[in-house]
């Protein structure tokens, strides 16, 4: 019992309201002070991997692009007619497009913050070197490219079903998305240089989490008996908030919006709690 006592505790300061509002303002005075290093970081990421490539950084918009408009293709023009739901409201691909291209930038974005710290072990290891800024330049890193993509499905919507006022509320979505993607990062940043296989575990989680939540299909088309599954998965509730503004044009789940904002906060309070925890340590692990 008394080896629990820790870990209870840890739980419960993660999720004291306090302790996750003072993490999101400390991050956003971070984000404020190092603007100059997180711009020359993210700009680093962004174009590294293809400088030597014709197109360059051109490249990193381009796969992005290339998968919304493979499932545009398929659903929207292959598919047509034969994808219209008896009782469903609109435009059934550009239903599965606005669950689909917010959940492949956050998966970026997942995929990316494991490794925020290996990839950059000289700078950790480097002590007037503010480490907190890399978990924050790998979301910001990996969701950069898929911000055409995302216009690409708002454009298509308009074409073929309108956009409503919700789409005015598309930065407040944003700032959920960010405090939700650097939390995360922030916490698998720093496990990872003491569990390695976590990478692998979350790029396993995220290839097969899409079919998890309401993208591709509506809840109630999974049996009865697996539905808990989606509604239990929180990232279901992200897709929602994003569906109610790129899609539904209304609060169609107003508990999603709660359920997601106590999500973003609580995933950036235990993760940036943890990244300042382990801290001390990371210089002998990476």
């Amino acid at each position: 019992m008394n080896r629990l006592l820790p870990a209870v505790r840890w739980i419960r300061v993660g999720l004291s309201p306090y302790r996750n509002s003072q993490a999101f303002w400390v991050t956003c005075k971070q984000v404020f002070r190092y603007r100059e290093l997180l711009s020359e970081i993210v700009e680093r990421e962004l174009s590294a991997s293809h400088a030597m490539h014709g197109l360059g950084a051109f490249w990193i918009f381009i796969h992005p692009l290339v998968v919304v408009g493979t499932y545009l293709l398929i659903f929207g023009f292959v598919l047509g007619s034969k994808l219209s739901v008896a009782g469903f409201e609109g435009n059934f691909p550009s239903y599965i497009l606005a669950g689909l291209a917010p959940w492949l930038m956050l998966q970026a974005a997942l995929v990316r913050g494991p490794g925020a710290l290996i990839s950059s072990a000289n700078l950790v290891k480097q002590v007037v070197f503010p480490i907190e800024v890399l978990p924050i330049a790998a979301a910001i890193a990996a969701s950069i490219p898929h911000i055409p993509a995302l216009l690409l499905v708002i454009f298509y919507k308009a074409v073929v079903g309108g956009v409503s006022w919700m789409l005015l509320l598309l930065p407040v979505v944003f700032a959920i998305h960010a405090t939700l993607a650097v939390g995360l990062c922030f916490a698998f940043s720093a496990i990872t240089p003491f569990f390695r296989d976590l990478r692998e575990l979350v790029t396993v989680f995220t290839s097969i989490a899409m079919y998890l939540m309401p993208t591709v299909y509506l809840p109630d088309w999974m049996p009865k008996v697996l539905q808990p599954i989606i509604y239990s998965n929180p990232f279901s509730y992200f897709i929602w908030v994003y569906q109610d503004v790129l899609f539904f044009g209304e609060f169609r789940h107003p508990y999603a919006w709660i359920a997601t904002v106590l999500f973003a906060l609580l995933s950036l309070g235990l993760g940036y709690r943890t990244f300042e925890k382990l801290k001390p340590y990371y210089g002998n692990a990476l």
